[in-house]
């Protein structure tokens, strides 16, 4: 069987350790994951449903929203994540500056 790795616990998306295809079935810690379509290697996997402008959560940060609902064993990808790098960016840089004073 196929391993996807969960890096976080409240990640939303882990992993693929191997190239995936389409159907088959991956063990993440333990659960096991149907990938919806192909994944490749390195590339990030949903866990569960993350609905539409939902955060796709990796190492406990969030890294993007979902441009459209993801399903349970969707590639996650450019093609269906928005990319808030620079609002997060400002985010850390408000909060940082905040606790400096």
């Amino acid at each position: 069987m196929k391993k996807a790795i969960r890096i976080e616990p409240e990640d939303n998306v882990a992993v693929v350790a191997q190239d995936t295809s389409a159907g088959e079935t991956l063990d993440c810690a333990g659960a096991s994951l149907v990938a919806k379509g192909a994944v490749p290697l390195g590339h990030k996997i949903a866990l569960s449903r993350i609905p539409r402008g939902e955060k796709i959560v990796k190492y406990a940060v969030t890294i993007g929203l979902a441009s459209s609902d993801i399903a349970p064993g969707e590639h996650v990808h450019s093609h269906n994540v928005e990319d808030i790098t620079n609002r997060l960016c400002n985010e850390y840089e408000r909060a940082f500056r905040a606790r400096k004073g």
